[in-house]
C-alpha cells in the first residue's frame, strides 16, 4: 500500500490546502457539509482530502460538489435518470489495484481522459457513487439537499457497480458485495473537523490512512475515529476560514469531453434499480 498517495495530505503543503479559505459569499452560511472522495477501490486512497464546505440557501448537492472541487474539477453528466457526476479531476494515474478487485477484474483498462477520473475507465463497471451519512444515495447529485452536518463522500467504484463498495445487488441478479460496506461518516467528520492538525499531525494521519484504506472494517474505522478529537460545536461552529477541501488542478478550462454520456443512463439506471434507501440527513 502506497501510504504516501495515500494519506496524500500529511505534507504541510497540502495541510495547508486543507486551511484555505472559501470565497466570501453575500450571505452567511446556513451550515456546512463534510466532503469527500475516495477511490480506493483502484488502490489510490483519496482523491480530496475531507474538509467542511459551507451550505447556502437553495442548494443542491452539486453546488456543494462544485464549492468544494470548483467548477473544472468535477464531470457532470445529464440523463434520463438525472444528472450524475461522471468525473473528477484527478491526476495519480498509478494505480495499483487491491487484490480483492484484480481477482474479480483481473482485465482492467486505463482513463480515457487525461487528469480527470472518470466513469467507464478501467472497466465497463466503474463510475462514482455517493453516500449521505454513510448511506448509499439513490437520488441524482442535482436532486440530494443539503442539511446542515452532512456527509457527504463520493466513492469510485469498478465492480458490480458499487459491490466492489460492499453495496449488494444480488437482489436484482447484480454482483454481490465484495467487501464489508461500513459506515465512514463519524470519521470523515472528524477528519474534517480537525482544524489544528498541527497539534497531532500523527492522529489525522493515521485516521486518513484507515479512510484511504480498501476494505477497512468497521472497527478500523471506529478506532480511527476515537484519534480524533471532533473541536466545533454549536457555540463554536466552523466558519468560512475553517477547514476547507483541496481543489484538484487541471491545465485545461471548463469541463472536458469525456465521451461517458451513455455510460451516465446505464449507471444511473443500475443505481436506481439497486431499491429504495433513504439517504438520511443528520445533524451535528
Amino acid at each position: 500500500m502506497r501510504t504516501g498517495k495515500i494519506v496524500a495530505g500529511i505534507t504541510a503543503a497540502a495541510l495547508s490546502a486543507m486551511m484555505m479559505s472559501f470565497a466570501a459569499a453575500a450571505d452567511d452560511p446556513a451550515g456546512y457539509v463534510s466532503f469527500t472522495v475516495i477511490k480506493s477501490a483502484i488502490g489510490q486512497g483519496i482523491t480530496v482530502i475531507p474538509g467542511n464546505v459551507p451550505i447556502y440557501e437553495g442548494d443542491k448537492g452539486v453546488d456543494i460538489v462544485k464549492r468544494a472541487v470548483g467548477e473544472d474539477g468535477v464531470v457532470l453528466t445529464e440523463s434520463d435518470y438525472g444528472a450524475y457526476i461522471t468525473g473528477f479531476a484527478d491526476t495519480d494515474t498509478g494505480a495499483e489495484i487491491p487484490a480483492e478487485v484484480e481477482a474479480v477484474c483481473p482485465e482492467m483498462t486505463g482513463r480515457n481522459t487525461e487528469g480527470y477520473l472518470s466513469a467507464y475507465d478501467y472497466t465497463a463497471e466503474s463510475g462514482w457513487s455517493y453516500f449521505v451519512n454513510g448511506e448509499y444515495a439513490q437520488v441524482g447529485i442535482t436532486d440530494y439537499e443539503p442539511q446542515d452536518g452532512d456527509v457527504l463522500e463520493f466513492r469510485y467504484t469498478v465492480y458490480g457497480y458499487g459491490a466492489d463498495l460492499g453495496i449488494d445487488n444480488s437482489s436484482w441478479g447484480g454482483a454481490a458485495a465484495l467487501v464489508e460496506q461500513v459506515d465512514a461518516s463519524e470519521l470523515i467528520r472528524k477528519c474534517a473537523d480537525f482544524t489544528d492538525p498541527g497539534s497531532d499531525n500523527s492522529a489525522l494521519g493515521e485516521a486518513l490512512e484507515v479512510l484511504a484504506k480498501y476494505g477497512a472494517t468497521q472497527s478500523e474505522i471506529d478506532a480511527a475515529a476515537a484519534l480524533l478529537e471532533v473541536r466545533p460545536t454549536e457555540e463554536a461552529a466552523p466558519d468560512s476560514s475553517d477547514n476547507v477541501v483541496s481543489v484538484p488542478e487541471t491545465d485545461s478550462k471548463g469541463s472536458p469531453d469525456t465521451g461517458v454520456e451513455g455510460v451516465a443512463v446505464a449507471f444511473g439506471a443500475v443505481i436506481l434499480a439497486c431499491g429504495a434507501v433513504a439517504v438520511s440527513r443528520k445533524s451535528r
